[in-house]
């Protein structure tokens, strides 16, 4: 994999520049202390058999909140649907029901593209508003800036940054807010390293507008871009029609394209430490 024409790296925030896990359940938690009690059980049941992939709902799937479906889509076109319980749709009813492209959003129809988005599409089928659910993430994210919060950088990495920060522009997208994106990047010994930051990024559905910011504001082509990032749908595909290069962190093994798959950012460090330089 030659990445030596490479001259500015897009990283995302969450699930890419840390691996920490626990902060998942804490927010499962905020979302279930916010549902009526008798559904409650329900939520940890469904929620644990997420977590051990024995449910319909799955990261790189489609939850619709109005018709309380499971997606599986391309290019914004349902190929497959599933009920809650996993029976799945005829064609005849998904051409029904979904004769044209979807239309992915944070509120109705969630893009269960990193784990995040697991829980909150079990507390929406069970009836949780979009305004309960962002207040439990935000909670979430409150409690990840605290002191309580402990993170474990990734062995390595800022060393790999700091080395390839002379050669390349760094940049930041993500769709965090940015109060409690910073304070992560300063636990991270991250928050001096980038060029740009844009937080509040809505990806996927500004994903390339946001690329042609990187693009006019260091002064290059798209494929002298590589986006890392570990949610397909927002940090991959989009940049991937522009012809921009792509690493995708995968740790869920969804068999997606990129030009560069990893299962941890440890195994795309030796590839990073080589940007910029000729092989």
């Amino acid at each position: 994999m030659d990445f030596s024409n490479i001259k500015v790296i897009v990283f995302d925030l969450d699930g890419t520049l840390y691996e920490d896990m626990h902060h998942f359940d804490y927010q499962a938690a905020r979302l279930r202390e916010r549902l009526p009690k008798e559904k409650q059980p329900l939520f940890d049941q469904d929620y644990i058999a997420i977590k051990h992939g024995k449910h319909p709902l799955k990261i790189g799937r489609v939850f619709d909140c109005f018709k309380d479906l499971i997606l599986v889509q391309f290019d914004n076109r349902v190929k497959e649907a599933y009920d809650w319980n996993g029976n799945r749709l005829s064609e005849e009813e998904i051409h029904e029901l979904y004769p044209v492209p979807i239309e992915l959003n944070f509120t109705t129809m969630l893009s269960v593209g990193d784990p995040w988005w697991t829980s909150i599409s079990v507390a929406a089928h069970y009836g949780l508003d979009s305004r309960s659910s962002y207040d439990a993430f935000l909670e979430t994210r409150e409690f990840m800036m605290g002191p309580e919060f402990e993170m474990e950088p990734i062995n390595g990495f800022k060393e790999t940054l700091e080395d390839i920060h002379g050669r390349v522009k760094l940049a930041l997208l993500t769709n965090s807010p940015e109060p409690d994106s910073e304070a992560i990047l300063s636990k991270l010994g991250l928050d001096q390293m980038f060029d740009l930051k844009i937080f509040n990024g809505q990806k996927p559905n500004r994903t390339e507008e946001r690329f042609a910011t990187f693009k006019e504001q260091f002064g290059v082509e798209y494929h002298e871009i590589l986006s890392v990032g570990d949610n397909w749908i927002n940090e991959i595909h989009p940049v991937q029609g522009l012809g921009c290069a792509t690493i995708f962190i995968d740790p869920y093994d969804l068999g997606l394209t990129a030009d560069l798959v990893v299962r941890r950012m440890g195994e795309a460090m030796p590839l990073l430490r080589k940007v910029g330089t000729p092989f």
